[in-house]
């Protein structure tokens, strides 16, 4: 179990070593297969979800003490609006109270899919340096890349276009 002080001290040390990138040669195999809450209820995992409906997946990881997240996350939900029927996005929760989470998703605005992963599985199996990290997983079910640091709708715009 990853406790949020040291995964908080984890991705500052990662983030000052490396700086941010697009890859996704470091990633732990079995990341599609690891399981996660809905905020909305119920487990699933991300092979699960892409295989639901057949679209291709962007998967933001997030969390409230991250200000590019934050930042972020109005072009996520403008993508998610204006594509959502063709890609799905979902944000996942790294190491907030639920509540903590619910309360800023809410207040930005967030309609796209919403998960927590309290302990860390997905930083770790992504091989994220820092928040935020998005992986870009396609409709035949293979991650085909993780972008570390912050997205604005131009540049998710391009990566999905490239790479989904």
């Amino acid at each position: 179990m990853v406790r949020p002080v040291a995964l908080v001290l984890g991705l500052l040390l990662s983030a000052a070593l490396t700086s941010c990138g697009s890859s996704a040669d470091m990633t732990d195999a079995t990341v599609l297969d690891h399981p996660f809450q809905l905020v909305d209820g119920g487990t699933t995992t991300l092979a699960e979800l892409q295989a639901d409906d057949d679209r291709p997946l962007v998967v933001n990881l997030w969390a409230t003490w991250c200000a590019p997240c934050l930042a972020e996350m109005p072009d996520l939900e403008a993508f998610h609006r204006q594509r959502g029927d063709e890609i799905r996005v979902l944000g996942l929760n790294i190491s907030d109270s639920p509540t903590r989470a619910a309360d800023t998703t809410g207040e930005i605005g967030i309609t796209y899919l919403l998960g927590s992963d309290p302990e860390g599985a997905f930083v770790e199996a992504l091989g994220a340096i820092g928040l935020p990290v998005t992986g870009f997983i396609t409709r035949q079910g293979r991650l085909a890349l993780v972008h570390q640091g912050q997205l604005d709708l131009e540049r998710l715009t391009e990566l999905i276009e490239e790479h989904l």
